[in-house]
């Protein structure tokens, strides 16, 4: 297995981590997402990425194309703050 291919199998294993914390993260019949569970898990995956070598704009990339909600409660939270 070649660099290439090792990345690409983190990525897709990646992917699956954040399908199953959204998963998790819902709520009201799976028809709401609770923004701060979800948030709170994606910050300890970003420190796992990073130890394997993932850029933490990989994750954002995944996110925000899964769940572009969470990108816009993120980007509430900091123009409330």
């Amino acid at each position: 297995m070649n660099k290439e291919d090792f990345k690409q199998t983190l990525f897709l294993q990646y992917s699956e981590v954040i399908e199953e914390m959204i998963i998790e993260s819902e709520s009201v019949y799976r028809s709401q997402i609770d923004y701060d569970v979800l948030d709170s898990r994606v910050r300890s995956l970003i420190q796992a990425a990073k130890v394997d070598g993932i850029d933490e704009n990989v994750i954002w990339d995944i996110l925000e194309h899964r769940v572009p909600g969470y990108i816009d409660f993120l980007t509430g939270a900091k123009i409330a703050a």
